[in-house]
């Protein structure tokens, strides 16, 4: 059950960028906040966020992520 909740959260804050999710406005600005690095090692602004970097960024971060997704859901 607390996967399913954790999905839904996950669908609210990618809402209406589903497949897309690295055009979602909210994620670009919380992962820009975050301080992800583009390839040349600098801060990445929000606007020059790609599918790879995206994709990187949920890899490398997965267990904070889970984690939040989890806290998230339980709210």
């Amino acid at each position: 059950m607390v996967w399913f909740r954790m999905a839904c959260v996950a669908l609210r804050l990618s809402w209406p960028h589903v497949l897309t999710p690295w055009r979602s406005p909210l994620l670009r600005w919380r992962l820009e906040t975050y301080g992800i690095l583009g390839d040349d090692g600098r801060l990445l602004h929000a606007d020059e966020m790609t599918c790879g970097q995206f994709a990187r960024f949920v890899v490398t971060h997965r267990g904070p992520l889970v984690r939040f997704l989890r806290w998230a859901a339980s709210l």
